[in-house]
């Protein structure tokens, strides 16, 4: 039992000193960016193939109009290079803009709206497929996942997974 109180008691410490160091390095002007505040990238790629069969992205059918939404991937863009995409092929000839990264809160994801940078707009019914492809930031890739819009959903945001490739 006391071993374990001094452990805790340690690590209290520890975090105490790690706080005060910080605070005393933002005192004296000390604004160099942390690499160590943005997760290793192995977790980015992990949180990425859980994601996949879900939807990297979603259609929604919102006033005749129909949605895409990267909002599901864009909680990795502090790791991604480049969002590769096509509509109704597999060419993967378009490039996604990727929203700059928040290293203070590298998985946050602003509240969804149509103006968000991560939604595209197109006339009810127009596009019936979507391929995906991640670069990462070390330049690696994901495979390429195909999703196509689910049928008779309503207004609810979905993607019905077509499968994936290398």
């Amino acid at each position: 039992m006391f071993r374990s109180f001094s452990r805790l008691c340690l690590t209290a410490i520890w975090g105490l000193g790690l706080t005060s160091a910080s605070i005393a390095s933002e005192k004296q002007g000390f604004t160099a960016e942390r690499s160590d505040v943005i997760p290793p990238l192995e977790i980015f790629k992990t949180m990425a193939d859980d994601l996949q069969p879900q939807g990297w992205i979603t259609f929604q059918t919102l006033d005749g109009k129909q949605i895409v939404n990267f909002a599901p991937i864009m909680s990795l863009r502090c790791r991604l290079k480049e969002i590769k995409y096509s509509i109704d092929s597999k060419d993967l000839n378009e490039s996604f803009p990727i929203p700059d990264c928040d290293p203070e809160y590298p998985f946050r994801v602003e509240a969804q709206s149509i103006h968000q940078p991560y939604i595209m707009e197109f006339p009810g019914g127009t596009v019936q497929a979507l391929a995906v492809q991640l670069t990462w930031d070390d330049g690696s890739k994901s495979k390429i996942a195909y999703y196509e819009p689910c049928r008779a959903v309503g207004a609810a945001p979905c993607a019905y997974p077509l499968g994936s490739n290398e």
